[in-house]
């Protein structure tokens, strides 16, 4: 069984829960972003971050930061992995990208291939693929990379963890479980905002491309 594992930039206690599946006997694959790191970056360059639609506005100096803060994120996840006893390897050239089409967004890519042959080797041998969301000379948003890797690879789940609990809804409750189609008019009518716009696009993509299941955060789950 192949889970895919989107690690945030803010989530916490990621390389513990990454062993916990490891040791469950799946075949476990990371996507990492680095959300506050390159905000930090940026603002510290004196680039203020811009979003449309909870994508990153990325030109060409935004793109200078988002390289260097991604490679620095996968050392330390891959770091992180090994101090708890998960074998992994860093995988920054796992993917290919063309741009997303959307002239506001800039330098911003659409995952059109993923590097399978080594990602199978690496889980046929009990090591982690640890991905990062650059490909082409593009940002790849995070969310949408992993959702990529998971189709591609046929994985059976796909598992977004981050600094948030769930998907809430419009009383500010954790909703437990979707389907798609459920998703679908949430985001329609309005009811989801900022950057868990293109979490919850990325998770209906995979279940789209045949994913078992999506988990948003720790308690909500959405099926086809």
């Amino acid at each position: 069984m192949i889970t895919v594992v989107k690690v945030g930039g803010g989530a916490v206690g990621a390389a513990a829960q990454v062993a916990q599946l490891v040791a469950r006997g799946r075949h476990v694959i990371v996507v990492h972003g680095a959300g506050p790191q390159i905000n930090a970056a940026c603002r510290a360059a004196g680039l203020e971050p811009a979003f449309v639609e909870g994508q990153r506005v990325t030109d060409a100096a935004v793109m200078r930061v988002i390289e260097s803060a991604i490679c620095d994120a996968n050392a330390a996840l891959c770091a992180e992995l090994c101090a708890a006893g998960v074998q992994c390897r860093p995988m920054l050239d796992a993917l290919t990208a063309e741009p997303w089409g959307d002239e506001r967004l800039g330098l911003v890519g659409r995952v059109t291939g993923v590097e399978q042959i080594g990602i199978r080797a690496m889980l046929a041998t009990g090591v982690v693929p640890v991905i990062a969301p650059t490909a082409s000379g593009l940002n790849v948003n995070a969310d949408n990379a992993a959702a990529a890797v998971a189709s591609a690879l046929r994985a059976s789940e796909l598992i977004f963890l981050s600094d948030v609990p769930g998907l809430l809804g419009p009383q500010g409750d954790v909703i437990r479980r979707l389907s798609a189609s459920a998703v679908t008019q949430m985001v329609a009518a309005g009811h989801v905002h900022g950057g868990m716009i293109p979490k919850l696009d990325a998770g209906l993509a995979a279940i789209a491309g045949g994913v078992w299941r999506v988990w948003i955060g720790a308690e909500t789950m959405v099926t086809a």
